[in-house]
């Protein structure tokens, strides 16, 4: 019978490897993409699940303990810079799409439709963003996307804490 951490730990890491699947799937689909952001993905993926496997072993040397510890920064620094890419829409598909969504409003011009330049802005047509989530849902999707590496993070930060209190 498996104990609770056993449980939850194999769960977290099915669902991490799930949304893993599922985010690096999409970025094949798009070869036009950047290789480092791969890279990078893959970096923010592998690494809180090397911090999640180390969280549940016993580190007795001090050399173990400080791989983990520099392990664990490289994945909250991925993370952190993989949420902020996230949450701004800084990413390549993003950069992309704004680019093919400028040169679509350019392309309509009055010629094609006349009624623009008679109606305000909101009769026209609506709100140019109307399609896009606001910022709060963005920040929920990211969160519940990417909880399994969150998670590994977390769990990582609290072993770890111990041992920063030891240096410090």
């Amino acid at each position: 019978m498996l104990t609770n951490i056993e449980w939850w730990g194999g769960l977290i890491f099915v669902l991490g490897a799930i949304t893993y699947r599922l985010v690096m799937g999409a970025l094949e689909k798009n070869e036009d993409g950047i290789h480092w952001y791969r890279g990078l993905m893959h970096a923010f993926f592998l690494l809180p699940a090397v911090v999640l496997a180390g969280y549940f072993y016993p580190l007795p040397r001090a050399g173990w303990q400080y791989g983990y510890l520099a392990v664990l920064g490289a994945s909250l620094a991925v993370v952190l810079v993989m949420l902020v890419q996230e949450i701004t829409g800084d990413s390549p598909a993003d950069a992309e799409k704004k680019k093919a969504d400028k040169a679509k409003t350019k392309g309509e011009g009055a010629e094609e439709n006349p009624q623009a330049k008679k109606q305000p802005p909101d009769a026209a047509g609506g709100d140019e963003d109307d399609d896009e989530p606001g910022w709060l849902m963005t920040v929920v999707g990211a969160l519940a996307l990417y909880s399994p590496v969150l998670v590994a993070c977390g769990l990582g930060c609290h072993k770890a804490w111990p041992m920063v209190q030891r240096l410090l």
